[in-house]
């Protein structure tokens, strides 16, 4: 038995860190996109703003449906 929850652990973990990872990442996306925007507005302040957003949707969807769900069931 202890050897099938390892792997599941294992799982939830990389799991847990990337969800972190993703949504760290797009809102340090979106801070920097906030500060290309105070310089006015430009097509790379626009991406950074879209690609800020995908990586916290990313992030969001993955703690919400692989990550929450498991540590309510332990």
């Amino acid at each position: 038995m202890a050897t099938e929850s390892i792997p599941e652990l294992l799982e939830l973990l990389l799991s847990a860190l990337l969800a972190a990872g993703l949504t760290v990442g797009g809102a340090l996306t979106e801070q920097a996109a906030l500060a290309e925007l105070s310089g006015g507005v430009s097509a790379f302040a626009a991406w950074e703003v879209y690609m800020g957003l995908v990586l916290l949707y990313a992030g969001y969807t993955l703690g919400t449906r692989r990550v929450l769900p498991a540590l309510g069931s332990a």
